[in-house]
C-alpha cells in the first residue's frame, strides 16, 4: 500500500519558492518527479528533482522545503503561493537566460527561455515576475528606445534558438512577435505579431523611428524592418532582401553610424548535416542588397556579433563560432576578428575554444575581452590588441555554459554574466 508524502494540493506540506498553488508558476511547471536521492546514512533526509526545481525533506517526507532560492524567501506550507514576490536566486534556474537590459540604475529586465523572463527593481539583488502580458515561452532580446524611453522585446514561443537541438527548419517554426513596455517591463503590450519567433532588435541611430527585427520562420524568416516606429501598433513592417547563402535563420543585426547594416545568420541543418547557410553579412543600401562577409569558417554555425565600441570607424568586428559536428562544419569555432569590415579575418582564439557564444569588450579598457563559450567555461584576454592574444579561463567563474557577458551601464566595474542553466551571475573587475 503506499501513501502520497508531497501533498501539493494548497501546498499542504511543502514550503514553496515562486512554483506552487497560485504562485507564479503552477505545481504542473515541474509536472513530475524526475529524481529522488535518499541520504545513505540518514533516512529521513531526501531530495526530489523535477523538470525546474529541487525540494527536499529532513523527516521522511512529513514537510518538504523547497531548494531553489533564498531560504530566507521561501514561502511557508499549507498556504498559498504568492505572486509577484521578489525572490533571490541561489543559481539553479535550468534554463537559458539570454539577455539583461537595464532601464534605469536599479531596474533590470532578463530574458529567459521558459520563465519567460525576470524583472528587477533592486539593482539585481532580488527578482520577480511581477509582470503582465509576456505570455510565450522565451525572450531573447530587449532595447530601451533613448528618446521615448519605451522597452522593445522580441518573444517566442520556441525556445533555445541556435542551440544544438534547434537548428533544423521544423524545429524552429512558431509563434513570437515584438512587445513593448512604458512602465520598465510591468506591463507588456503587443506592438506587432509577426506569428514567428523573432530572436533580435535593432533601433537605428540614425533614424528614431526605425527599428529592425530578426524573424526565424523556414519560409517567412528574415530581418525585417518597419520606418514609423512612432505609429505603435500602427507600424508597416517589410522583410529586407535575402543575404546570399542564406535559408532564413537571422540572428543579430547592428546598425552602424555611417548607416551600414550588419548582420549574422546562424546554424541550419538538414537530417545530419548542416547546411553552409551561416555567416556576416552587410549592406550599405538600406538591405536592398547584401554582402557576404563571411569566413569560410563562418560558414555553418555563426553566433553574436559585436562591433568594436572602441574603434571610432566601427571597422572592427568580432564574430563568435561554433564547431558543429558530423561533417565540414567541424573544428571551425573560435573568435574571428576583422579590421576592414569583413574583407579579411583572422581566428584570434586558434584551435583554443570549440564552441563559442560570445564576446564582450570592457567599455574603459580596449584589450580586455571576455569570451562566452558552451562547455568551456568563460575565458578573458586581457591583451586583445597584441599579434597573438593570449585567452585563459577566468578561475572565479564557476559554471560550463555562459551565454553571454553585460557590463552594467552605471557602473563599468561591475559585470555580469547570463547562462545556460546557472542563471546571472556579478563580479568585479579589479
Amino acid at each position: 500500500t503506499w501513501q502520497a508524502i508531497f501533498q501539493t494540493e494548497l501546498n499542504h506540506n511543502i514550503g514553496t519558492g515562486w512554483q506552487g498553488a497560485q504562485g507564479d508558476r503552477e505545481w504542473t511547471y515541474g509536472e513530475y518527479a524526475l529524481g529522488l536521492a535518499v541520504c545513505p546514512t540518514d533516512a529521513d533526509r531526501v531530495m526530489l528533482t523535477d523538470l525546474g526545481f529541487v525540494h527536499g525533506t529532513t523527516n521522511g517526507g512529513a514537510t518538504w522545503h523547497q531548494l531553489y532560492v533564498d531560504p530566507r524567501d521561501a514561502n511557508p506550507p499549507d498556504q498559498p503561493t504568492p505572486k509577484g514576490k521578489n525572490y533571490r536566486s541561489i543559481g539553479l534556474e535550468n534554463t537559458s537566460a539570454w539577455w539583461l537590459l537595464w532601464t534605469q540604475r536599479t531596474n533590470l529586465f532578463a530574458c529567459y527561455t521558459d520563465i519567460r523572463g525576470v524583472r528587477s527593481s533592486q539593482a539585481g539583488a532580488s527578482w520577480s515576475f511581477d509582470y503582465r502580458g509576456l505570455t510565450l515561452n522565451s525572450s531573447y532580446h530587449a532595447l530601451q528606445h533613448p528618446g521615448s524611453g519605451r522597452i522593445y522585446l522580441a518573444e517566442s514561443s520556441v525556445h533555445d534558438l541556435y542551440q544544438s537541438r534547434y537548428l533544423e527548419d521544423e524545429s524552429m517554426n512558431g509563434r513570437g512577435g515584438i512587445l513593448y513596455s512604458d512602465d520598465a517591463g510591468a506591463q507588456w503590450n503587443v506592438l506587432h505579431d509577426f506569428n514567428h519567433p523573432v530572436i533580435f532588435l535593432a533601433l537605428d541611430p540614425n533614424d528614431p523611428h526605425r527599428l529592425y527585427a530578426s524573424v526565424v520562420h523556414s519560409v517567412d524568416g528574415g530581418i525585417y524592418v518597419t520606418s514609423n516606429l512612432q505609429d505603435g501598433t500602427g507600424s508597416t513592417w517589410t522583410r529586407l532582401a535575402e543575404p546570399p547563402r542564406t535559408e532564413r535563420h537571422p540572428f543579430n543585426i547592428q546598425v552602424l553610424r555611417d548607416g551600414t547594416l550588419v548582420c549574422t545568420y546562424s546554424g541550419r541543418r538538414v537530417g545530419d548535416a548542416f547546411t553552409a547557410s551561416s555567416g556576416v553579412y552587410a549592406s550599405t543600401n538600406g538591405g536592398f542588397s547584401w554582402l557576404d562577409r563571411s569566413d569560410p569558417g563562418m560558414h555553418y554555425w555563426t553566433k553574436d556579433l559585436l562591433i568594436d565600441p572602441h574603434d571610432p570607424a566601427q571597422n572592427t568586428w568580432y564574430v563568435s563560432v561554433f564547431s558543429g559536428w558530423g561533417g565540414v562544419a567541424n573544428a571551425l569555432g573560435g573568435v574571428y576578428q576583422t579590421t576592414d569590415r569583413g574583407r579579411s579575418w583572422t581566428r584570434i582564439t586558434g584551435g583554443l575554444l570549440d564552441r563559442v557564444e560570445s564576446c564582450t569588450i570592457s567599455p574603459v579598457d580596449p584589450d580586455l575581452m571576455f569570451v562566452t563559450t558552451e562547455g568551456q567555461g568563460l575565458w578573458c584576454s586581457t591583451n586583445l590588441h597584441a599579434v597573438v592574444p593570449e585567452f585563459l579561463p577566468v578561475p572565479g567563474y564557476p559554471f560550463r555554459n555562459p551565454l553571454r557577458v553585460f557590463y552594467q551601464p552605471y557602473d563599468p566595474t561591475e559585470i555580469w554574466v547570463t547562462s545556460f542553466g546557472n542563471g546571472l551571475r556579478v563580479g568585479r573587475e579589479t
